[in-house]
């Protein structure tokens, strides 16, 4: 399959770490009224950077991502549900495909490096954004699917299709379960449990990985 090259990935793999924890960590505490703009900007910061990431690309990785983008800000200039579920649809994909890719990047790396380290901390916050639009989209079109105790009466709708599943997908990925927002119907519990197995999985695969090179590496010498 041929191969579209482009330079060095460290500065793109930096940006797409910086650019991740924004939008984990930082933009959920933010007015609301910025939340909309600023997860489609800095969304779009990450697709650019994830793609320039990866040492190798296929022109359909490229397609992939060109089509993901252009439905990202067709979906907010238009608003149509059909177009917000093919985003989300192709958001999903382009993400899983990413993970997957870093996941086969750290495992054909020779040494353990820092961007091999920072590979797998990127790649574990875009397995918890893979899972937050899955539970985003739940949200928006089946409020009855979870459960949730609000401390704060004025929190918008706009707020909890944005801020509440990327709580709900990291704090389950990581196995910590508040309890706080609760499945209630059984594929969301479903759900529920994959993205626990799913965080662990990958943890254990990359820890598997890391450990197995840098044996190697000691062993060879």
């Amino acid at each position: 399959m041929k191969r579209i090259k482009w330079g060095s990935s460290t500065l793109w793999n930096t940006a797409l770490l910086l650019a991740v924890i924004f939008a984990a960590f930082v933009l959920p505490v933010l007015p609301v009224v910025w939340h909309r703009n600023l997860f489609r900007a800095v969304f779009t910061v990450i697709y650019i950077s994830a793609i320039l990431s990866l040492e190798r690309r296929s022109k359909y990785l490229l397609i992939l991502f060109i089509s993901t983008l252009l439905l990202e800000w067709l979906s907010g200039l238009f608003n149509l549900e059909i177009i917000l579920s093919i985003s989300k649809a192709f958001q999903i994909i382009f993400f899983i495909v990413i993970v997957i890719l870093l996941i086969r990047q750290i495992a054909t790396a020779r040494n353990v490096s820092p961007k091999v380290i920072l590979d797998s901390f990127v790649g574990y916050l875009l397995l918890g954004l893979v899972f937050s639009v899955f539970v985003a989209f739940i949200m928006q079109n089946d409020p009855a699917a979870f459960s949730s105790q609000k401390t704060d009466e004025t929190q918008t709708e706009e707020s909890l299709n944005r801020s509440v599943p990327l709580y709900f997908s990291f704090v389950t990925q990581a196995s910590l379960g508040y309890g706080d927002i609760v499945p209630l119907k059984p594929y969301t519990r479903s759900l529920a449990t994959l993205i626990t197995i799913s965080g662990q999985f990958y943890i254990a695969i990359i820890v598997a990985l890391l450990v197995g090179k840098f044996s190697s590496k000691q062993n060879s010498t």
